[in-house]
Formats: structure tokens, C-alpha cells, sequence
């Protein structure tokens, strides 16, 4: 991995939380099957830095290879580290909403046990953990650490604006619907892949970090029940043998919608 191109000056390093948000509020919009699938972060990642301004662009292209590769990061250390997983998601329909709602992680523990917060995810505390690890990194003028955390923060950003990664269902195990997390996290974005819009307008500036996770967070879970019921619908429509194909993935070949 190439690092050695001259940081961002240090004025700059307030904007970079824009690096992912405005592309994921477009609509792309706990055991995960890969989440968003490799392909899809990396994607997403990619596409997220010809959003960036004129001050942060120059950089971020300089390093767009690395950008995409790490963005799947996340989802290889799920496999060697314990608390990895927990990252990824939010059970939100095992909380009363106005217990959790725009708190940060020091609020959040002191009134629920870490061990409960683990179980049921941990996504929207997590980011602004990295978010001020990003913002130290610039500071310190850390090359290495801005594009790791840059690329990991786009994977986490990613994940929470999906609405399978919100919810205890996110298989669709709870409706007869299992192995819908993998429909719609990689079969559809690899299916879908030249039809997916490049260029969505240039990132917005984000004031308040929790916030704005928060409302991402809480508009992705709006969306389970109509994932749940159109898949449903779909399903509907065809009949099983047509429904299952079967891919050679990794000299594997397994069972997908």
C-alpha cells in the first residue's frame, strides 16, 4: 500500500465526515451474510469520493484504490475479533426508542450493560468513536489512519443505512423469508451494477456527527416493514424453482434467492 503522498492541510479535516453521507442518503437505501457484500462497499466507498469537494477530492483520488480494498475490512475482522460483528447493526425493535435516541456510547452505558448493547449492535455509537479517531489523524497529519478509518467509516455509514441492519429479522428468519439479507445486500447491487447511478451530487456537510446518525439510523428502520412486504409480494409471484439459483462462490457453491 502506497501511503506516501502529502496529507490534507489541516484546515480541512473538519469536512471529511462528508466523505460517505451525502451518497447514502439517496436510497441505496446479529449474523450478517457479508454486509452490503464486498462488492457493494466497495463500490459505494469509490463513488463516495467523487462527491468530496475541491479541498479534499485531490487526496482522496490519490487513494481511492486503497479507499475500496479497505472497505471490506470490517467484515474480515468479524471472523477474528469478538466484538466485530456488533458493529455492523442495531436490533431497534428491542429497545424503547426514547432510551436510546440520540444518545452517545459514554451516555448509553451508563444505562444499559455493555454486554446488552454487544448482543443486540452497536452501529450508531461506534461511528462518532472513529469520527473523532478521524479527526485526530488529521491532526496529527496521520496519513495511514485517515484513509483506514475513512474507508472503515464508509463501511459502518454503509451498513447503518441498510434496513435489514436494523432490525432482529435482518435475514427475514422471523417471516419465512431467510436468505433475504443476501438478496438484497450483494445479488442486487452485483445484478444491478452498470444501472447504478455514478455521480449523485456533491456531498453536504454534516454539523452535528450523532445527530445525523441517529435520523439515518431511525429512517433505515422505517423501511423494514416495506422491504419485508415487497419481497413477500415478489415471492408471491414465482414459483420456487425459480426462485433459488445456485453460484460457485470461492470454490463453494451455495443457495441464493
Amino acid at each position: 500500500m502506497n501511503l506516501k503522498h502529502n496529507i490534507l492541510n489541516k484546515k480541512s479535516y473538519p469536512i471529511l465526515i462528508i466523505l460517505m453521507m451525502s451518497l447514502y442518503n439517496i436510497g441505496y437505501s446479529n449474523e450478517l451474510i457479508k454486509p452490503w457484500g464486498f462488492f457493494a462497499h466497495k463500490k459505494i466507498n469509490s463513488m463516495a469520493i467523487y462527491t468530496l469537494p475541491i479541498e479534499m477530492i485531490t487526496f482522496y483520488k490519490r487513494h481511492q484504490k486503497e479507499i475500496e480494498n479497505l472497505s471490506v475490512l470490517p467484515d474480515q475482522r468479524r471472523y477474528i475479533m469478538d466484538n466485530e460483528a456488533s458493529r455492523h447493526y442495531i436490533d431497534i425493535d428491542r429497545y424503547k426508542i426514547s432510551d436510546i435516541h440520540y444518545t452517545n456510547w459514554t451516555e448509553i452505558t451508563k444505562n444499559i450493560h455493555q454486554d446488552s448493547l454487544m448482543k443486540h449492535g452497536i452501529v450508531p455509537w461506534h461511528i462518532p468513536i472513529l469520527y473523532q479517531q478521524l479527526k485526530y489523524a488529521f491532526i496529527h497529519l496521520d496519513t495511514i489512519k485517515i484513509i483506514k478509518l475513512s474507508a472503515e467509516m464508509g463501511h459502518y455509514i454503509g451498513d447503518l443505512h441498510v434496513p435489514l441492519h436494523t432490525t432482529s429479522n435482518y435475514d427475514g428468519q422471523k417471516t419465512g423469508q431467510t436468505g433475504l439479507h443476501a438478496f438484497w445486500e450483494s445479488r442486487i447491487p452485483e445484478i444491478l451494477n452498470e444501472a447504478l447511478e455514478e455521480w449523485v451530487g456533491p456531498a453536504t456537510f454534516v454539523t452535528n456527527v450523532t445527530k445525523s446518525i441517529w435520523d439515518w439510523v431511525m429512517e433505515s428502520h422505517t423501511q423494514v416493514k416495506i422491504l419485508i412486504d415487497k419481497e413477500d409480494k415478489l415471492n408471491a409471484t414465482f414459483k420456487q424453482s425459480k426462485i433459488y439459483t445456485f453460484k460457485k462462490k470461492r470454490q463453494r457453491t451455495t443457495k441464493e434467492l
